[in-house]
């Protein structure tokens, strides 16, 4: 069903192509503090705010843009927390206790476990839509709610 959604992104109008997310949307609900309550909100302004955003290639453009724009955060922060870990594996250990475990090697395993929850959970999403249009908006929300998800708790890590 992902191959679906991706044509029909490719195939939107090109009204839709030019429309899209307004990253400021989604900035000033994270740095007001909402956590939890900006999901979905950049998605749900994209389909306001362009002619055939509530159709469901305009649904499925502007959640694969919200989509893209948490994965483009969790990037971010995995990098910063990534930093933080090798930081932390190379502080000398404590006289007399065993060696502490690696952060690197815990932080990636987190994320490796993380993506493959994120991916079951996702098609589980997309198959309860099993043969409508829906399915690719719904397997590109989930994407973004999990993501977003994701990025909440390693903000949370990393101390904001």
């Amino acid at each position: 069903m992902r191959h679906l959604t991706l044509a029909l992104v490719l195939l939107a109008p090109p009204a839709l192509a030019q429309s899209g997310l307004d990253p400021a949307v989604m900035e000033a609900c994270i740095a007001s503090g909402q956590g939890r309550a900006c999901i979905g909100q950049g998605a749900e302004a994209c389909m306001r705010a362009m002619p055939g955003g509530a159709s469901t290639i305009g649904h499925a453009h502007c959640q694969d843009q919200e989509r893209g724009w948490w994965d483009d955060q969790l990037n971010l922060l995995y990098h910063q927390r990534m930093v933080e870990a090798r930081r932390i594996d190379a502080e000398p250990g404590i006289p007399g206790l065993p060696r502490r475990p690696s952060d690197v090697d815990a932080l990636r395993a987190m994320q490796r476990a993380w993506i493959a929850y994120r991916d079951a959970t996702c098609t589980f999403e997309e198959l309860q839509w099993w043969g409508g249009t829906g399915a690719s908006g719904a397997w590109l929300a989930c994407d973004a709610r999990v993501t977003a998800e994701q990025v909440l708790y390693l903000r949370a890590q990393l101390g904001g």
